[in-house]
């Protein structure tokens, strides 16, 4: 009834040579998402050290316009990728997008002149938002059917190891050695390119989405996963406009609805905190803390969220942490002593970033395989607009002379969006399969 492709040598050379546990596919995608978090955050400690540089005499609106370049680039690479790897494979954009990024970050690193700084920050870009997607789609698809949410939260806190190492690596880099080794260091991933095309398979539930069921059946059989289910022809669908048919109309503007609040969230928090909790009148060093305190609670509250989203609750998870994130942020703005804010930080990071990594999750969920990719990577690329909406709202806060507790407010008010949004895919999520 389905036919089967015979094997090609070099895919039946990567099957026998791949390290047969999930766990392994698991650790390897952290560590790409450990450095797509390290290349994304290490602007933040470069950008001071840009402005110095005497020879391009930037101004701050030049040096932000590269990270809203960066940005776009993203949502570019979000976008074009999820449907090719939902055409040519995960493993192939994966692969694709680590020699993408990191050229182009040595290349920024080797940058002559602001304008090709930029052009390479943009081409980074690209492949940054191209392997988001592409990996969570991978990570979903290879994670055991009970533990898929516990098993992409832990890889995602490589993003936040990524953020933290280059907070480092700037402290102790950038005063004697310019900004330019911390640009270099994020193209570091080329080095490991033989090991990820060594050990990095193709999804077994993508091959046997392409009828290639031989090989869709050894990998699985190795990796000890379930073997995927045929699909009969006629009920596989791809393209972008297989994400608005068969009832997916909805949910697919609610998961993009669902990313724009929570990586509006994101952004907004993590490059705001320290600096609204400064203006409200605690002292840098406190402020500073803070930010510390919004990751570690985003940590060990998503560790907490996902045990219980893999029960089976993953929409109900997400809904639950849009309105712990809105209620902690808006208890912000009545609560003033130092313990109990301290708490109050934790819980957000926990309905911010916390929320967006489980909402992966969640999109993720509302698609089948063969258009998992597309839906991700749009879901995600539209969430970038949130992403970049997010930061502009603290400027736009802060510069027409509101009170800082403003923006808690308004951050308040979009979880609370979100919180309604996730809580509307229980209604039609049967539908989207």
């Amino acid at each position: 009834m389905y036919g089967e492709e015979p094997m090609a040598i070099q895919d039946i050379a990567i099957v026998k040579e791949s390290v047969r546990s999930p766990n392994m596919i698991v650790a390897l995608c952290g560590l790409l998402i450990l450095f797509d978090g390290y290349d994304l955050i290490v602007y933040g400690a470069v950008a001071p050290a840009l402005l110095r540089e005497a020879s391009w005499a930037l101004t701050p609106g030049m040096v932000g316009r590269a990270a809203s370049i960066t940005l776009f680039g993203m949502l570019l690479g979000a976008l074009v990728a999820g449907t090719l790897a939902d055409r040519i494979g995960r493993r192939k954009v994966i692969i694709g997008s680590l020699l993408s990024f990191s050229v182009m970050m040595i290349g920024s690193g080797f940058a002559p002149s602001f304008l090709a700084f930029e052009g390479t920050r943009f081409l980074a870009g690209l492949g940054l938002g191209a392997l988001f997607p592409t990996v969570t789609a991978l990570i979903i698809e290879f994670s055991p059917p009970k533990r898929k949410a516990m098993a992409y939260s832990i890889t995602l806190l490589g993003y936040l190891i990524g953020g933290i190492l280059s907070g480092i690596l700037g402290i102790l880099l950038v005063q004697t050695y310019g900004w330019r080794p911390l640009m270099i260091i994020g193209g570091a991933p080329i080095l490991l390119l033989p090991l990820f095309l060594r050990l990095i398979p193709e999804s077994p539930e993508w091959l046997a989405s392409k009828d290639r069921h031989a090989e869709a059946n050894e990998i699985a059989t190795q990796f000890g996963l379930p073997r995927p289910t045929p699909r009969p022809a006629a009920d596989r669908q791809a393209g972008v406009k297989s994400l608005f048919s068969e009832g997916r109309l909805l949910p697919t503007l609610n998961a993009w609805g669902i990313h724009f609040c929570s990586l509006l969230l994101t952004f907004g928090m993590v490059n705001w905190l320290p600096t609204i909790m400064n203006k409200m009148g605690y002292d840098l060093g406190s402020a500073l803390l803070f930010s510390v305190t919004l990751n570690l609670g985003a940590a060990i509250g998503l560790l907490i969220g996902a045990r219980i989203a893999d029960r089976g609750n993953v929409k109900l998870v997400v809904a639950g942490m849009f309105a712990l994130g809105a209620c902690a942020i808006w208890l912000l703005t009545q609560v003033d002593e130092g313990l109990q804010v301290y708490g109050l930080v934790a819980l957000a990071g926990t309905g911010t970033i916390g929320t967006q990594i489980l909402a992966n999750v969640l999109v993720g969920s509302l698609y089948p395989v063969e258009i998992r990719g597309t839906g991700l990577g749009f879901s995600l690329g539209i969430g970038r607009i949130g992403g970049m909406i997010g930061p502009a709202i603290g400027g736009a806060v802060l510069g027409a002379g509101l009170a800082p507790q403003w923006n808690f407010y308004i951050f308040a008010a979009v979880g609370a969006v979100g919180c309604v949004l996730a809580a509307a895919t229980l209604l039609y999520s049967s539908k989207a399969h």
